[in-house]
């Protein structure tokens, strides 16, 4: 069963209100663009309280379908100017250009302030899950930044991601790094 499939059980009225919370926990499974629990986690700050109400798990889920809109629209475009550049002979795609289908640490929305609050949301969740010792202090010094700035980083800062995120990093360094671009608009996922 797809996503659009999964979202036409989170609206029929027909089911129990957990079965629908359900399908939209089935949906978040199959696009989760800050993760899994922080996905649904910021889309309950988004619309409320949608496990208990009606009306804020259908703004859940059109939040959702907004976000996954705009990552497929980001897919196509981004599979078109491929098959533009292989034509013209450029077979690997440059280091700055990941390709939305590799979806992670950006909420796509059509509005900036939505990915960013995604972003500066699940970065939170980070550091409060973080077991210590687990983050090198340059990481946790950009994070703490980020979420103390409200994603605003000095050039030293932003000079540190930079050099984080073109190095072959672990996934406990490239998450959080991604999350840190996303929020401050310096890069993409």
């Amino acid at each position: 069963m797809g996503f659009t499939e999964r979202a036409r059980r989170v609206r029929d009225r027909r089911l129990a209100h957990g079965r629908r919370v359900a399908a939209l926990c089935s949906c978040v499974r199959l696009y989760h663009p800050t993760g899994h629990r922080a996905t649904l986690s910021f889309l309950g700050e988004l619309a409320g309280p949608y496990q208990q109400h009606e009306s804020a798990l259908l703004r859940a889920l059109e939040a959702l379908e907004a976000s996954r809109a705009v990552w497929r629209a980001e897919a196509v475009s981004y599979v078109s100017s491929r098959v533009r550049q292989k034509r013209l002979g450029r077979r690997v795609p440059s280091p700055g250009e990941p390709p939305p289908s590799r979806m992670g640490g950006h909420w796509y929305a059509s509005t900036p302030n939505v990915s960013r609050r995604a972003a500066m949301h699940a970065l939170k969740l980070w550091e409060r899950d973080l077991h210590p010792g687990s983050a090198n202090d340059e990481v946790m010094s950009v994070v703490r930044g980020c979420i103390a700035t409200g994603g605003r980083l000095t050039d030293g800062q932003l000079d540190i991601l930079s050099r984080l995120r073109k190095g072959d990093e672990p996934e406990e360094v490239r998450w959080p790094v991604t999350l840190v671009g996303s929020a401050t608009g310096a890069v993409r996922a």
